[in-house]
């Protein structure tokens, strides 16, 4: 969707080491090399890149700035962390081929790049679309007065008792919620499929919001069912206020993005074959291998929107680690591919920033690091800096490493 178509403290790194501040410098540098080699970050290369790398590792908390707060997404690159990255490498395009919900497109369009992204999974273009938005005013104003009717519409269903068509697909995960919440859900998503606006993503991309969050699941990356209390219109509520919440977020997004700014271009590709060329900057965060299914993660969008999900072409998923010896040896030459087509698709003095961290299979930890930079060599491009950070993981009581790579093409 088209105009006219549809913080964090930098520091040095005595902070980000957590060295005391009141050193002498010759004490200061000796410290600061103890620390980053005992773990706390660790740098290669470029210094003054790397230590801004290391902040954009270590970005937390709640961000809000435009449509960044809007529909969660697994795994989501840190907003803050993407502004970092950008600032620290200059350019006029920017794309992603693992785009996930466009958290690096969105910094790429308020930073006024022309900004390509991709992903294998439709839910994924779908929220992307939604966060890049570029809408005039008065499709802003429409959206608004929509997005109402589209309610209303679900409103009188459910006070009628109307019968609404639902596919097999959405009947098959019926019982991952309860009755009235499946309700509204069913009215929201009628009133939506019988709309011929312009608009429809949008709407869609408000109710599949909803999906995950009504429903029994516990969260986004979890299947453990958590049984919640919801009163009779609890959804069709948060339908509205969801719609006014985004409409507020786009608004904001508009003022942010310098004018003359060109729409996102988003479509459902896979990163070993990417749909761009001729880009000066790529910022992407590949899966990291053995660590989330996220195709079928999207179970319940994907009945309620009836995808086809392709699965078997999903990088890293954490069930091929676990049925299949091999997993590791397919990361790899996947890695290969999509870092190649990177490569091919950058401009001569382009850069490109990989985000990625280390995995588990059976208890021993997934090395990332070396692989990707082999991969990159391959490739014909040059090793700038790699920066790293170490992360407790709750769930394997371990240590995992988590990385910015930036690599040039010469």
């Amino acid at each position: 969707m088209a105009k006219h178509n549809v913080s964090s403290n930098h520091g040095d790194l005595r902070d980000l080491a957590g060295l005391p501040k009141r050193v002498n410098l010759g004490e200061q540098k000796k410290r600061i090399s103890a620390q980053v080699e005992a773990g706390h970050a660790h740098i290669e290369g470029d210094m003054e890149l790397g230590k801004k790398c290391i902040t954009a590792l270590r970005s937390s908390g709640e961000f809000r700035r435009a449509t960044q707060g809007f529909h969660s997404y697994p795994a989501r690159l840190h907003p803050e962390a993407a502004r970092i990255l950008l600032a620290a490498l200059p350019g006029k395009t920017l794309a992603d081929p693992f785009c996930g919900g466009g958290t690096i497109l969105v910094e790429g369009l308020i930073s006024g790049r022309q900004v390509f992204g991709s992903d294998l999974s439709p839910v994924a273009t779908l929220v992307a679309t939604a966060r890049t938005a570029l809408l005039a005013p008065d499709q802003l104003e429409r959206l608004k007065i929509e997005l109402d009717e589209i309610h209303d519409k679900a409103a009188r269903s459910i006070e009628e008792k109307r019968n609404v068509y639902l596919h097999p697909a959405i009947l098959k995960y019926k019982n991952w919620y309860k009755t009235n919440c499946f309700n509204e859900l069913a009215c929201l998503y009628d009133a939506i499929r019988n709309s011929s606006s312009e608009l429809k993503p949008l709407f869609q991309a408000v109710f599949s919001s909803l999906v995950v969050k009504y429903s029994l699941r516990a969260s986004d990356t979890s299947n453990k069912v958590v049984y919640v209390p919801r009163k009779n219109g609890t959804v069709l509520r948060a339908f509205k206020d969801k719609s006014r919440e985004f409409v507020e977020q786009l608004t904001e997004f508009q003022t942010l993005v310098p004018p003359g700014t060109e729409p996102a271009r988003i479509r459902l590709a896979d990163a070993r074959h990417p749909e761009f060329e001729n880009v000066d900057t790529i910022i992407t965060s590949p899966p990291y291998p053995g660590t989330y299914d996220y195709l079928p993660l999207q179970q319940l969008r994907q009945a309620w929107f009836d995808l086809k999900l392709r699965e078997s072409e999903e990088i890293g998923s954490r069930r091929s680690f676990k049925q299949v010896r091999s997993a590791y040896e397919s990361w790899l030459k996947d890695t290969d591919t999509w870092m190649a087509s990177c490569a091919k698709a950058l401009v001569s003095g382009g850069h490109l920033a990989v985000i990625v961290g280390e995995g588990m299979q059976s208890g021993k930890t997934l090395r990332v690091a070396k692989p990707t930079i082999a991969a990159a060599e391959k490739a014909h491009l040059k090793l700038v800096t790699s920066a790293s950070v170490d992360r407790h993981d709750p769930a394997t009581k371990m240590k995992k490493i988590e990385y910015i790579l930036v690599f040039e093409k010469p």
